[in-house]
């Protein structure tokens, strides 16, 4: 039986940034992530995954999701640059 693999959370970088970001700005509106995935026609765990930072969305799924908690993608982009997570 092979053993299986635990996903890690990663310590930093621009997709836990992105994901720490999205998260704050979605429970401040108090929306869940089964909305988000509903409304931005993704999964909830995909979500939930971009918002640990273990997968980095396209393009599409951000703007998506950010129309989902009313936000402009450059606004959780700019909150994702303040983040001491980001490392360019």
């Amino acid at each position: 039986v092979a053993a299986r693999k635990k996903h890690v959370q990663p310590l930093s970088g621009p997709e836990k940034a992105f994901g720490q970001a999205f998260r704050r700005m979605r429970k401040k509106l108090g929306v869940s992530q089964e909305t988000v995935g509903f409304e931005a026609e993704c999964d909830r765990t995909t979500v939930s995954l971009i918002e640990r930072g273990l997968v980095s969305p396209k393009l599409e799924t951000i703007v998506k999701m950010c129309r989902v908690i009313k936000a402009k993608p450059s606004e959780v982009m700019r909150r994702m640059e303040e983040s001491p997570f980001y490392q360019a």
